[in-house]
């Protein structure tokens, strides 16, 4: 009866049994990063941006996690042309100038695909700016599939650690008719994306047991707006859509 379900669970089931050495290494780098003072950047176009902005501003999460977002990538003005926007060369460029990157910080880019310039521009940028690029992406899709971008290459290749979501080129685990269907990638990657938040913040803490972790809480729980006015006032002027 609960057919996608039990899809999902098989391919979190996979992850967890396929990627546990790579999100490993993928909390490693946080950590140093949240130890370091840095920011965690992440980036995602299209349904994948759901995904980037798991960690961001988000009851249970850390509060020195900046999504780089814009409207362009996720459906506005139309779906249509952030998919054009997505596959044209160049012009995430000044959208990431519009954020303070240095060697202390590391960025998340997730894409199922890993063809499209966007994410293939951003892994480049992120690291003539010295951060570590950790990858969320379906590496059966680039098996599949032919970059977009004229290196040549595709998103997997930039990256420090790469994490499989274990997806399909299509991003389901159904079929109905001969269609696929029961897309799951932006559910994987979000639930790696808090794994390996979770993780980092646990490495952290064994390593520096008197660092002050900035956690978010709920803002409609008791006192949780008092502590995220509290934690977010460090990365004023730092994060760029915190205010």
């Amino acid at each position: 009866m609960n057919r996608y379900f039990d899809g999902l669970v098989k391919t979190l089931k996979q992850i967890d049994d396929t990627q546990n050495t790579a999100m490993e290494n993928a909390a490693a780098v946080l950590a140093d990063t949240v130890l370091n003072d840095g920011l965690i950047f992440t980036q995602g176009n299209g349904h994948s941006h759901n995904a980037a902005l798991e960690g961001f501003h988000r009851s249970g999460s850390l509060a020195c996690i900046s999504a780089i977002l814009d409207d362009s990538f996720n459906f506005r003005p139309t779906a249509h042309k952030a998919t054009d926007l997505e596959r044209t060369e160049g012009y995430v460029l000044p959208i990431l100038k519009k954020h303070a990157m240095g060697k202390n910080d590391a960025i998340i880019i997730i894409s199922n695909s890993g063809r499209n310039p966007a994410g293939i521009d951003t892994a480049i940028y992120a690291k003539s700016k010295g951060l570590k690029v950790i990858v969320i992406t379906a590496v059966a899709a680039h098996k599949e599939t032919k970059s977009r971008h004229s290196s040549g290459k595709m998103l997997r290749d930039f990256a420090d650690v790469l994490i499989d979501n274990c997806c399909t080129k299509q991003e389901t685990v159904l079929t109905l008719n001969g269609k696929s269907a029961g897309p799951v990638s932006s559910l994987v990657s979000g639930a790696i994306m808090n794994n390996i938040l979770f993780r980092a913040a646990e490495i952290a803490e064994k390593r520096c047991p008197d660092f002050p972790l900035p956690f978010y809480r709920s803002s409609n729980d008791t006192g949780g707006d008092e502590n995220n006015m509290k934690v977010a006032q460090k990365y004023k002027g730092r994060i760029l859509f915190l205010d």
